[in-house]
Protein backbone atom coordinates (compact mmCIF):
# COMPACT_ATOMS: atom_id res chain seq x y z
CA UNK A 1 0.00 0.00 0.00
CA UNK A 2 0.97 3.60 -0.53
CA UNK A 3 0.42 5.62 2.66
CA UNK A 4 0.68 9.41 2.77
CA UNK A 5 1.05 11.32 6.02
CA UNK A 6 -0.18 14.92 5.99
CA UNK A 7 1.83 16.90 8.55
CA UNK A 8 -0.11 20.07 9.19
CA UNK A 9 1.82 22.32 11.54
CA UNK A 10 3.25 25.38 9.84
CA UNK A 11 4.50 27.07 13.02
CA UNK A 12 8.07 28.14 13.65
CA UNK A 13 9.81 25.67 15.98
CA UNK A 14 6.96 23.20 15.55
CA UNK A 15 7.00 20.02 17.57
CA UNK A 16 4.17 17.93 16.08
CA UNK A 17 6.12 17.23 12.88
CA UNK A 18 8.14 14.83 15.04
CA UNK A 19 5.07 12.59 15.09
CA UNK A 20 5.02 12.48 11.27
CA UNK A 21 8.68 11.49 11.27
CA UNK A 22 8.11 8.78 13.89
CA UNK A 23 5.16 7.40 11.89
CA UNK A 24 7.26 7.39 8.71
CA UNK A 25 10.10 5.53 10.45
CA UNK A 26 7.69 2.85 11.68
CA UNK A 27 5.92 2.46 8.32
CA UNK A 28 9.29 2.12 6.59
CA UNK A 29 9.83 -1.03 8.69
CA UNK A 30 6.93 -2.64 6.79
CA UNK A 31 6.47 -3.44 3.11
CA UNK A 32 4.38 -0.32 2.58
CA UNK A 33 5.42 2.80 0.69
CA UNK A 34 5.24 6.01 2.76
CA UNK A 35 5.31 9.71 1.89
CA UNK A 36 4.93 12.90 3.90
CA UNK A 37 3.13 15.99 2.65
CA UNK A 38 4.52 18.76 4.84
CA UNK A 39 2.17 21.74 4.78
CA UNK A 40 4.99 23.99 5.96
CA UNK A 41 6.92 23.21 2.76
CA UNK A 42 3.84 23.12 0.55
CA UNK A 43 2.69 26.61 1.64
CA UNK A 44 -0.61 26.48 -0.21
CA UNK A 45 -2.52 29.75 -0.42
CA UNK A 46 -5.48 30.50 1.81
CA UNK A 47 -8.61 28.89 0.46
CA UNK A 48 -10.30 30.82 -2.31
CA UNK A 49 -11.57 27.91 -4.33
CA UNK A 50 -11.02 24.15 -4.66
CA UNK A 51 -8.15 22.62 -6.61
CA UNK A 52 -8.92 22.70 -10.31
CA UNK A 53 -10.61 26.09 -10.00
CA UNK A 54 -7.54 28.11 -8.98
CA UNK A 55 -4.32 29.09 -10.69
CA UNK A 56 -1.42 26.69 -10.06
CA UNK A 57 1.50 28.20 -12.00
CA UNK A 58 4.18 26.17 -10.17
CA UNK A 59 2.20 22.93 -10.39
CA UNK A 60 2.55 22.24 -6.66
CA UNK A 61 -1.18 21.71 -6.19
CA UNK A 62 -1.30 19.34 -9.16
CA UNK A 63 1.67 17.34 -7.82
CA UNK A 64 0.08 17.18 -4.35
CA UNK A 65 -3.29 16.16 -5.78
CA UNK A 66 -1.60 13.36 -7.76
CA UNK A 67 0.14 12.06 -4.64
CA UNK A 68 -3.11 12.15 -2.64
CA UNK A 69 -5.12 10.56 -5.43
CA UNK A 70 -2.61 7.73 -5.91
CA UNK A 71 -2.37 7.00 -2.17
CA UNK A 72 -4.22 3.98 -0.85
CA UNK A 73 -4.51 5.48 2.61
CA UNK A 74 -3.74 8.67 4.50
CA UNK A 75 -2.85 9.72 8.01
CA UNK A 76 -3.77 13.26 8.99
CA UNK A 77 -1.53 14.67 11.70
CA UNK A 78 -2.42 17.87 13.49
CA UNK A 79 -1.41 19.66 16.63
CA UNK A 80 -4.29 20.88 18.75
CA UNK A 81 -4.70 24.63 18.57
CA UNK A 82 -7.35 26.12 20.86
CA UNK A 83 -9.22 22.82 21.02
CA UNK A 84 -9.30 22.32 17.25
CA UNK A 85 -7.34 21.08 14.25
CA UNK A 86 -4.75 23.37 12.72
CA UNK A 87 -6.02 26.00 10.31
CA UNK A 88 -3.44 24.72 7.83
CA UNK A 89 -5.03 21.25 7.77
CA UNK A 90 -8.54 22.66 7.43
CA UNK A 91 -7.34 24.85 4.54
CA UNK A 92 -5.63 21.82 2.92
CA UNK A 93 -8.78 19.69 3.20
CA UNK A 94 -10.93 22.48 1.77
CA UNK A 95 -8.59 23.05 -1.17
CA UNK A 96 -8.46 19.36 -2.17
CA UNK A 97 -11.87 18.09 -1.02
CA UNK A 98 -13.32 15.65 -1.76
CA UNK A 99 -12.09 13.47 -4.58
CA UNK A 100 -8.61 12.42 -3.35
CA UNK A 101 -10.02 11.48 0.09
CA UNK A 102 -13.18 9.64 -0.95
CA UNK A 103 -13.39 6.01 0.08
CA UNK A 104 -9.93 5.96 1.63
CA UNK A 105 -8.90 4.84 5.11
CA UNK A 106 -7.70 7.90 6.99
CA UNK A 107 -5.88 7.69 10.29
CA UNK A 108 -5.97 10.46 12.87
CA UNK A 109 -2.86 11.50 14.80
CA UNK A 110 -2.80 14.52 17.08
CA UNK A 111 -0.34 15.98 19.51
CA UNK A 112 0.12 18.55 22.21
CA UNK A 113 2.68 19.44 24.81
CA UNK A 114 -0.03 18.87 27.44
CA UNK A 115 -1.19 15.57 28.86
CA UNK A 116 -4.28 15.01 26.68
CA UNK A 117 -2.46 14.83 23.34
CA UNK A 118 -4.95 16.80 21.28
CA UNK A 119 -8.00 14.62 21.89
CA UNK A 120 -10.47 17.43 21.06
CA UNK A 121 -8.78 17.97 17.70
CA UNK A 122 -8.79 14.20 17.09
CA UNK A 123 -12.56 13.94 17.54
CA UNK A 124 -13.11 17.00 15.36
CA UNK A 125 -10.88 15.54 12.66
CA UNK A 126 -12.79 12.25 12.61
CA UNK A 127 -15.99 14.20 11.89
CA UNK A 128 -14.27 16.16 9.12
CA UNK A 129 -13.02 12.91 7.52
CA UNK A 130 -16.60 11.62 7.35
CA UNK A 131 -17.62 14.89 5.65
CA UNK A 132 -15.08 14.35 2.86
CA UNK A 133 -16.30 10.76 2.39
CA UNK A 134 -13.20 9.15 3.87
CA UNK A 135 -13.22 6.33 6.41
CA UNK A 136 -11.72 7.37 9.75
CA UNK A 137 -10.20 4.52 11.71
CA UNK A 138 -11.74 4.41 15.20
CA UNK A 139 -8.30 3.97 16.82
CA UNK A 140 -6.59 7.38 17.06
CA UNK A 141 -3.02 8.27 18.00
CA UNK A 142 -3.03 11.09 20.54
CA UNK A 143 0.43 12.14 21.69
CA UNK A 144 0.62 13.98 24.98
CA UNK A 145 3.87 15.64 26.00
CA UNK A 146 5.03 15.20 22.40
CA UNK A 147 8.09 17.31 23.12
CA UNK A 148 9.27 14.69 25.63
CA UNK A 149 8.40 11.39 23.90
CA UNK A 150 9.79 12.02 20.38
CA UNK A 151 12.99 13.82 19.46
CA UNK A 152 13.35 16.28 16.56
CA UNK A 153 14.41 13.46 14.19
CA UNK A 154 11.35 11.32 14.91
CA UNK A 155 13.12 8.91 17.27
CA UNK A 156 10.84 7.69 20.02
CA UNK A 157 12.40 8.33 23.43
CA UNK A 158 9.86 6.55 25.64
CA UNK A 159 9.09 2.82 25.56
CA UNK A 160 5.43 3.18 26.53
CA UNK A 161 4.85 5.57 23.65
CA UNK A 162 6.63 3.19 21.25
CA UNK A 163 4.11 0.50 22.20
CA UNK A 164 1.21 2.91 21.56
CA UNK A 165 2.68 3.99 18.21
CA UNK A 166 3.09 0.38 17.08
CA UNK A 167 -0.45 -0.48 18.22
CA UNK A 168 -1.90 2.48 16.30
CA UNK A 169 -0.04 1.58 13.11
CA UNK A 170 -0.96 -2.08 13.36
CA UNK A 171 -4.62 -1.08 13.81
CA UNK A 172 -4.44 1.41 10.94
CA UNK A 173 -2.72 -0.94 8.50
CA UNK A 174 -5.10 -3.81 9.32
CA UNK A 175 -8.09 -1.49 8.82
CA UNK A 176 -6.65 -0.13 5.56
CA UNK A 177 -5.81 -3.57 4.17
CA UNK A 178 -9.32 -4.86 4.88
CA UNK A 179 -10.87 -1.80 3.30
CA UNK A 180 -8.63 -1.80 0.23
CA UNK A 181 -8.37 -5.53 -0.56
CA UNK A 182 -11.46 -7.07 -2.05
CA UNK A 183 -12.83 -9.91 -0.01
CA UNK A 184 -12.50 -13.38 -1.56
CA UNK A 185 -15.43 -14.47 -3.72
CA UNK A 186 -17.46 -17.44 -2.52
CA UNK A 187 -17.71 -20.22 -5.07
Amino acid sequence: MKITIVSSSTRLNRISHRIALALKIEIEKTTHDVHIIDLKDLAIPTFEERYGHVSDPEGKLEKTFSLLDSSDGLIFLTPEYNGAISSGLKNFIDVFAKKPFEGKPIGVATGSTGALGGIRAAYQLQQTILSIFGYPIPQMLTVGHMDKVIDENGKVMEDTFQVRLEFFLKSYLTFAEKLIKPSPQKE
